[in-house]
């Protein structure tokens, strides 16, 4: 009797659930969608890339993982819309510049190289794009290689401690 009652009780739960789902698919909106474009880069995309979603913000940076929107990127991705804006855009590879000079993350570094690309290139000048291109690479490469190595140093450490371990208890007994 007790199961009949809980299978009937899920079954009127899972009704009034349909039913409302149902009345609100059919209901229409009760405000309509801001229809802004400003910060947007005109795919549907919001400033930082990511699709923007109003207050709901999906994925990762909901959670605090997009990082871009504040330090050095954040305040690089301003400057560049800053000066986009009031036309002085060859005033950016002085920018660009001085952050390759001055930061050594890696991330801003592959950020500020690609942007530079990207200005070098507007006028057609493909060379020098291509030249600070393959330079960013270089670098990206040389530091893939240093944490590599890294990686390999620590795991031959581990290995060696792991092994002196396993034998330590071996010849105590």
């Amino acid at each position: 009797m007790h199961r009949k009652t809980l299978l009937a009780s899920a079954l009127t739960l899972l009704m009034a659930g349909s039913a409302s789902f149902a009345i609100a698919q059919n209901a229409p909106a009760t405000t309509p969608p801001a229809a802004t474009t400003q910060g947007t880069t005109g795919h549907g995309h919001g400033v930082q890339g990511m699709r923007d979603h109003g207050k709901y913000r999906h994925g990762m940076q909901r959670h605090g993982f997009n990082k871009d929107r504040g330090g050095v990127i954040g305040d690089l991705r301003q400057l560049e819309r800053l000066y986009m804006e009031s036309g002085r855009s060859k005033e950016l590879t002085a920018v660009y510049n001085d952050v390759l000079a001055r930061s050594q993350n890696p991330r801003v570094r592959n950020y500020v190289y690609h942007h530079l690309a990207r200005l070098q290139a507007r006028p057609a000048n493909a060379d020098q794009a291509i030249t600070t291109l393959r330079k960013g690479l270089d670098e990206s490469l040389a530091n893939e290689a240093k944490m590599q190595a890294t990686k390999e140093k620590m795991r031959a450490e581990w290995q060696s401690r792991r092994a002196q371990g396993v034998t330590a208890p071996a010849t105590a007994k």
